[in-house]
């Protein structure tokens, strides 16, 4: 099963980081990406997940295969650098681009 899950609000975030961590219980062969964009690339710099005390998760979610990524467009308009975010997340040129090319892929599309 390939599963994309959508992020563009800091308020969906625990219940996209909690869509992630069922989805690995129920099938740990899946193949899940975060994609995040809007104001959420914030949510992912080393500061921030080190500040809401979710470095380990993040970085379980690393060690399970998940794919995080954050649009490149979003990091600008926040002002945030690359060398911010946690080790191991992938910058995309485009969000939104990226959410359909994985919807064209055959990822189920889920936006908690």
């Amino acid at each position: 099963m390939k599963i994309l899950i959508h992020v563009n609000q800091a308020e969906r975030w625990e219940i996209a980081l909690n869509n992630v961590k069922n989805i690995i219980a129920m099938d740990n062969a899946a193949t899940i990406e975060l994609a995040l964009n809007g104001e959420t690339p914030a949510l992912v710099t080393s500061t921030m997940l080190a500040q809401n005390k979710q470095t380990d998760i993040i970085n379980d979610f690393l060690h399970h295969n998940v794919m995080i990524t954050v649009c490149h467009h979003s990091l600008t308009a926040l002002t945030i650098s690359p060398k911010q975010l946690l080790s191991g997340i992938e910058i995309v040129p485009s969000g939104a681009y990226e959410i359909a090319l994985r919807q064209h892929q055959g990822f189920g599309y889920l936006k908690p």
